[in-house]
């Protein structure tokens, strides 16, 4: 399986739940090959900023919240958001310097420019032997999926 940041956008909040619990579901299947290693979830305002979600707004990942996925939403969020991404990204453990680094800074200016104002994201990191089945999860729900590099 590989490891991968799978970003996933909705045009409103509740599709992106409603596929967020689906891939979640994923997690507790012995049918498949795929590890939810952490998850979070922003939207961005009318203006594009990239707000994350507030804890009560993300019950589905519980202690999952951190890591890669917090210090993307930090990277996009910018200066007012560092700190809530800082935060989501150091409950999963991750110290911030090693988990910004864990990523390619092309791929979170990418996320920037895929999510557009008023849409939601979901955003997991996944080890996942096949990606058919989060893309059809996601496409069943009205959104797009972006991954990235391996």
């Amino acid at each position: 399986m590989t490891v991968r940041t799978i970003v996933s956008v909705f045009s409103n909040a509740n599709s992106a739940y409603d596929a967020a619990n689906a891939i979640r579901a994923l997690k507790s299947s012995d049918l498949v090959e795929f590890s939810l290693k952490a998850g979070a979830m922003f939207r961005k305002d009318d203006k594009g900023n990239a707000i994350p979600l507030e804890e009560k707004d993300r019950p589905l990942w519980g202690t999952l919240a951190g890591g890669v996925a917090g210090a993307l939403i930090g990277l996009l969020a910018g200066p007012a958001g560092a700190a809530a991404g800082a935060a989501i990204g150091a409950s999963g453990g991750l110290a911030a310097d090693a988990v910004g680094a864990a990523f390619d800074a092309d791929f979170a200016d990418n996320v920037a420019t895929w999510v557009k104002p008023g849409e939601t994201a979901v955003v997991v990191e996944a080890d996942e032997g096949n990606t058919r089945l989060v893309d059809d999860i996601v496409r069943l729900n009205g959104g797009r999926v972006y991954r990235s590099d391996d």
